[in-house]
């Protein structure tokens, strides 16, 4: 599967040529790709962020292991590393937004982004179905981003980044409100809150048991649910997340291995040495070195 490290790999495939304010960061409209002849492959993976907002859609779309159509009127979200594929028909009218975490300023890392907006979890694929006025509403926002990023003016870097900021605290909420959420089925629900509580940790995680017994659930049943919605198992998005979360302190804290590993909820320093080895290949210390 064809996994895509920038924002200007994907553009490259797209035949976009337009100049954006940052590598981090670009808008475009559907209109602007050529349809027919575009040579995105897919599925594929993105190590970024991405917003699509839909007026119409017709096509298939398939976002990790969940498949979405009837897509008209719908705002849908991508993390990084989930596969996306699509079964083309026609041309969607509406735009489709890519940034990484560094865009923002102060630099943030993936796992504060999902961390802040929980519809970019790792392996659950929110869809909003929109309503008149908050379609509106985030239309007349993205038309502002694109103006901005198309104009290129003094501040419109900081312009953007407020726009973005404004449009994911908006969606936040209105997904709070639940009211036009696309229904889950009952293990989707269980992986999303499975989720959720993992990124609410501010120190040690559980163990699989603990999050089930949260849930009301035995951990046969929450692994079978999440082993369903991401084709992972419990244990692997659990070590997934804790990953981010490590890499994220590493990146962006001064704080010491030890104190470090003690946040993650290891007793012993060489076993968080080892466990992030085991993930990544690489020592901790060597992860923060890296350029």
């Amino acid at each position: 599967m064809k996994i895509f490290n920038t924002i200007d790999e994907v553009l490259k495939e797209l035949k976009l040529t337009k100049k954006s304010i940052s590598p981090y960061f670009y808008i475009f409209k559907f209109e602007e790709i050529d349809y027919v002849k575009r040579v995105e492959t897919f599925p594929h993976y993105k190590r970024f962020f991405e917003v699509s907002f839909y007026e119409e859609n017709k096509n298939k779309v398939q976002i990790g292991h969940t498949k979405l159509q009837d897509l008209d009127n719908t705002i849908t979200f991508t993390s990084p590393m989930q596969s996306l594929s699509v079964n083309r028909i026609e041309r969607p009218v509406g735009f489709v937004l890519f940034f990484n975490a560094k865009f923002f300023t102060p630099e943030r890392h993936q796992y504060n982004i999902q961390q802040d907006f929980p519809f970019f979890k790792l392996n659950t694929t929110p869809i909003y179905k929109i309503s008149k006025n908050e379609k509106s509403f985030i239309k007349n926002i993205l038309e502002a981003i694109y103006v901005e990023n198309e104009e290129n003016q003094a501040q419109s870097k900081e312009m953007i980044q407020s726009y973005l900021l404004i449009l994911l605290n908006y969606i936040t909420r209105i997904l709070k409100g639940d009211s036009g959420n696309v229904k889950l089925k009952r293990y989707e629900e269980i992986t999303s809150n499975f989720e959720e509580m993992i990124l609410q940790e501010d120190e040690s995680y559980k163990s699989i048991a603990s999050y089930a017994k949260l849930l009301g659930i035995t951990p046969l049943y929450l692994s079978e649910c999440v082993k369903k919605t991401t084709g992972l198992s419990a244990k692997k998005v659990l070590t997934n997340y804790q990953i981010l979360k490590a890499k994220s302190l590493l990146v962006q804290t001064s704080m010491s291995i030890d104190n470090i590993a003690h946040i993650m909820g290891f007793k012993e320093t060489t076993n968080f040495i080892k466990f992030f080895k085991k993930e990544e290949q690489i020592t901790p210390l060597a992860y923060r070195k890296l350029p």
